[in-house]
């Protein structure tokens, strides 16, 4: 059974149809990076999944709970309770880090364990340390966002998404506001968690990644998805003529 469900979801922006019909299933341990120009709907779709985004119509299932279902033609969510214990089951780790820029990195990995899902504050400092140890910053756990690189905010940024122990990442653009070098570090992390077989839904414009590290890869445009399929084929043996449009745009750049 898929760990994530997603079928004929729209979402429109007043007249501006941002999803069209989208439908996807992706199963518990794969790694799918998403694909596509600015403004294919890419990071709109992933925040319908955790909700900072309400679909038009469609329904989303995570972990077998029903976020959002169209009954008679309206979107219905659960209470706002409800949906904040689904989207727990979600972690989300942003282009811009996020990071809460007055807590160590370490209270920024603590504070969601701790107030929104009550556990126990010692266990909390253990698995945060673990996490710090896996991303390879433990050294920084008493230091600021201030005093750390880029890629090293994205580490950490990914640690305390991992630390509510999500059935799901989410990554919008991980590596897209950081330099070549930094990017590295920040791929090699993502990789660790795909030899893990964390589940994982990436949007990205580092095609390296998509090759490399995916299990299968999704080319988005206009708000549809128009083809998906292992990286091996989607790269080398396109389809759909958008894609191959695309892929010879992003060589040439």
């Amino acid at each position: 059974m898929s760990i994530l469900s997603i079928e004929h979801v729209c979402k429109k922006f007043g007249k501006f149809e941002a999803l069209k019909d989208v439908s996807l299933q992706v199963e518990k341990g794969e790694a799918v990076a998403i694909i596509g120009s600015s403004g294919s709907g890419k990071s709109t779709l992933l925040r319908c999944i955790n909700n900072l985004e309400t679909v038009t119509s469609g329904k989303i299932v995570v972990d077998q709970d029903v976020l959002v279902e169209t009954v008679d033609g309206v979107a219905r969510y659960p209470s706002e309770k409800e949906i904040r214990r689904i989207c727990t089951k979600t972690g989300m780790v942003f282009q811009h880090f996020n990071l809460f820029p007055h807590l160590t990195c370490l209270d920024n990995m603590m504070v969601a364990p701790l107030k929104i899902l009550k556990r126990d504050s010692e266990q909390v400092r253990k698995e945060a340390m673990e996490l710090l140890e896996i991303v390879g910053l433990s050294s920084k756990a008493t230091q600021y966002p201030a005093q750390l690189s880029g890629g090293q905010k994205q580490r950490i940024a990914i640690a305390r998404a991992l630390a509510m122990h999500p059935q799901i990442m989410l990554f919008d653009e991980p590596t897209s506001a950081l330099d070549p070098e930094t990017t590295n570090e920040v791929i090699a992390t993502i990789q660790k968690l795909v030899d893990q077989k964390i589940t994982m839904l990436i949007v990205t414009h580092d095609m390296r990644f998509a090759k490399s590290s995916a299990t299968r890869v999704i080319f988005m445009d206009e708000g549809r998805i128009i083809e998906e399929n292992t990286p091996e084929e989607l790269f080398n043996h396109p389809e759909n003529t958008r894609l191959q449009t695309f892929l010879q745009s992003v060589e040439r750049s």
